[in-house]
């Protein structure tokens, strides 16, 4: 075998090995929880995507009652599900730029943010928006949790 042979080879195993593990697998989405009376419930997902499918990210929750926690890792066609408290929610995802929408969480309420990685400099960037319900209910049924 030529050197370029070789080399292609080599390449074509290593981007299977990267690849291998960056997929959700968890449990799929078959239903959305009931929030508990007191708080809020935000969906996190990120559809399935060729583009920075071996990128994935933290997503973290900053409000006013709690400290900045991470909720989950948001990895190619996965989803976090995370109860927050009632008022300004800021869910963020960061690379080698940060991400971040503000929900204002209201009791009893159910709230969805797609994720997706566009492109970078060094590393893909997240991207974090909010969206309707019903765009929420026909995407989130093809992702998985993360575990």
């Amino acid at each position: 075998m030529n050197k370029a042979k070789i080399f292609s080879i080599i390449v074509a195993m290593g981007g299977a090995i990267f690849l291998s593990g960056c997929g959700a697998s968890g449990q799929q989405f078959t239903q959305f929880a009931k929030p508990q009376p007191d708080l809020g419930l935000v969906y996190v997902y990120r559809p399935s995507a060729f583009l920075g499918s071996g990128v994935y990210y933290d997503v973290h929750v900053t409000n006013s009652s709690t400290q900045d926690y991470v909720a989950g890792e948001l990895v190619n066609g996965s989803y976090v599900q995370v109860a927050v408290p009632v008022g300004e929610n800021e869910v963020w995802g960061q690379t080698e730029s940060k991400s971040s929408v503000t929900l204002d969480v209201k009791q009893g309420e159910t709230y969805c943010v797609r994720g997706s990685v566009g492109i970078g400099f060094i590393v893909g960037r997240p991207n974090l928006e909010i969206v309707d319900m019903a765009t929420c209910q026909a995407q989130i049924v093809e992702t998985k949790a993360t575990k």
